[in-house]
């Protein structure tokens, strides 16, 4: 790879996420086609997008380590970019809905209450 990459993305090299998305931006001469693969070495990659833009948001990963590059027109490419994703618990998520349930009726009681004192 040239010391001057044509295509490099912006940011840190890592990133993570507990919701299986992230915005990813980079910034290219040219078109460039985005890849992912579940290996660092790309043995397997399926191609996200190509064209001219400089971002994507990418969603719907499951949890997991996946590694990102973009590749241009001339076959060049970028440093690759490690997306880990690790989802919050099953138990997090419940107990934050029944925090949810719980303030909510509250709100109603409340509500309620108020409309029977007029």
């Amino acid at each position: 790879m040239p010391a001057h990459a044509a295509a490099h993305f912006e940011g840190p090299s890592e990133l993570t996420s507990d919701a299986g998305h992230a915005m990813l931006e980079w910034q290219s001469d040219s078109p460039v086609s985005l890849e992912i693969s579940t290996s660092p070495d790309f043995s397997k990659t399926k191609q996200l997008y190509a064209g001219s833009a400089h971002r994507y948001f990418l969603s719907g990963l499951a949890n997991g380590d996946y590694y990102l590059r973009l590749k241009t027109l001339e076959g060049q490419t970028s440093t690759p970019l490690l997306v880990s994703v690790v989802h919050q618990s099953l138990n997090r998520a419940l107990f934050l809905v029944a925090i949810g349930a719980l303030v909510t009726l509250a709100v109603v009681i409340t509500i309620l209450r108020g409309a029977r004192d007029e």
